[in-house]
């Protein structure tokens, strides 16, 4: 009897949050830039290079006050060298995928919120781009040498502005911590991601 008390319970939790999931769906739309890095062992003299990121979430709430929030993202990643003899810098392009958990502190108009959780990337393309002092630029591709997918964890904060009863203007600052070795095929070295990033947007009731 007990036994049957909660699972009966588990299913009418499970119930109640999917409805109020369903009621309160909303899909962001962002862009914002990434100032990607490497860290690299052995380490290198290569710093951050400045990408750009586009892409949409879903917020999907279980409580007032978290929620899940999926998310795809067209990114670049990479870094960048600048030095008397020339500069130089890699970049990659990845689609990433985000599964974030947020919680929510909900004030009036601003309703403040942090989130933290894995994403995987797809690398689609890397290469490597060298301008010598006083000669020409020259693009190589490097995707031979780089693994295709990109696991790491998010985490960050952001606030979300009410504009109308259905739309919000959202501002978001996160930390991307890349935690696979992104390098193919040299074993003498490690090149994970990392990225400091800002991005805005708004947010629609669905």
């Amino acid at each position: 009897m007990k036994f049957k008390a909660i699972i009966l319970g588990l299913i009418l939790a499970a119930s109640t949050i999917t409805v109020y999931s369903q009621s309160k769906l909303s899909l962001g739309f962002e862009a914002g830039l990434n100032i990607a890095n490497t860290n690299q062992t052995p380490s290198t003299s290569f710093g951050s290079k400045t990408g750009f990121i586009i892409g949409a979430v879903l917020d999907a709430p279980i409580t007032p006050s978290f929620s899940i929030a999926p998310g795809l993202r067209f990114i670049t990643k990479g870094n960048s060298y600048s030095g008397a003899d020339g500069t130089a810098s890699n970049t990659a392009s990845v689609i990433e995928i985000d599964a974030l958990m947020k919680a929510k502190f909900p004030l009036t108009e601003i309703k403040p919120y942090v989130f933290a959780g894995p994403s995987l990337g797809f690398i689609l393309s890397a290469s490597y781009t060298e301008t010598p002092t006083g000669g020409t630029s020259t693009t190589s591709d490097k995707s031979a040498n780089t693994e295709t997918i990109d696991f790491g964890l998010m985490f960050g904060g952001g606030l979300d502005f009410k504009l109308t009863p259905t739309m919000d203007l959202f501002g978001q600052f996160g930390y991307s911590l890349g935690l696979s070795n992104i390098q193919k095929n040299n074993p003498a070295q490690t090149t994970k991601t990392t990225g400091i990033q800002m991005t805005a947007g708004l947010r629609f009731k669905l």
